[in-house]
């Protein structure tokens, strides 16, 4: 649940860096989507066929697209893979 409730702070992470003009902000905050995420990753099966598997790999495409799309705003272009 860490993950998702990461990804739903990134509208507001996106305006207080821009109110308080602070680029940190969206670097401490990939930091931190990536630690939840590497986390979840660690513990859970992505590919086994089950009821989840397309919830799972909905949860992997928000990750990787916010957190492109916050390394972008910080000027830093990310890999096509990891």
């Amino acid at each position: 649940w860490q993950t998702i409730m990461t990804l739903q702070r990134f509208p507001q992470v996106i305006q207080k860096s821009l109110e308080q003009a602070d680029p940190s902000l969206i670097a401490k905050y990939c930091l931190k989507l990536s630690r939840h995420f590497n986390k979840y990753y660690a513990g859970t099966k992505i590919l086994i066929d089950d009821e989840t598997k397309e919830s799972k790999l909905t949860l992997c495409f928000a990750v990787a697209l916010v957190l492109k799309e916050g390394l972008s705003l910080l000027g830093i272009e990310a890999p096509e893979q990891m």
